[in-house]
């Protein structure tokens, strides 16, 4: 049985969209990023959340349009109540892990937004549009999927959610601007 807290924010986005302008845009979204380092906690032998170090920005899957790039990290948990989503989900961890310290950026993960996507901001969290939102089977919650500051203590994880996998971006072609933006992230202090 679904709960109204999980409803709440689809509520919410219903509302603003019959009550004014304020929604600009909603749909899925990914994440883009050079990974320096993951973290499995509690360990690599059986992950259960996992923090992964890099510059990261959002994906508006469907468009050229991105974020702004940030460095920090993310911090995952695995699905639950799907063991062959959880198995997945830890598949692609491990793809994280052989891609960090490489400088190879990679987009991957699928989650939904609400709001306008040029101004989702990945270092902050806010309960009004626009937010992100888990839309695994069950979900549809709200999440704190934001690149979290390297002096943040990890708190509550957002699931992890797949999509295609691991994809590598060239650092040519039609994504070049992309991954000199997250370069130049990731080498910042």
């Amino acid at each position: 049985m679904r709960t109204l807290k999980a409803f709440t924010p689809l509520l919410v986005a219903a509302a603003l969209v019959i009550g004014g302008p304020a929604v600009h845009a909603s749909g899925p979204i990914g994440i883009y990023g050079i990974v320096q380092r993951v973290v499995f906690e509690p360990n690599e032998q059986k992950p259960e959340r996992l923090q992964v170090w890099g510059a990261f920005a959002y994906a508006e899957r469907g468009s050229a349009q991105s974020s702004a790039a940030r460095k920090g990290y993310l911090y995952f948990s695995l699905p639950t109540g799907d063991a062959k989503l959880a198995e997945t989900a830890a598949k692609e961890w491990m793809d994280l892990k052989a891609v960090a310290g490489t400088r190879q950026a990679v987009a991957f993960g699928s989650w939904s937004y609400v709001g306008g996507f040029g101004s989702l901001d990945p270092s902050v969290k806010s309960n009004m549009p626009p937010y992100i939102l888990e839309t695994y089977v069950g979900r549809g919650v709200q999440t704190d999927l934001r690149v979290r500051p390297t002096a943040e203590k990890p708190g509550t994880p957002t699931v992890y959610q797949t999509n295609v996998g691991l994809v590598k971006i060239p650092a040519t072609g039609s994504q070049a601007d992309l991954v000199r933006r997250l370069q130049q992230a990731f080498d910042a202090p």
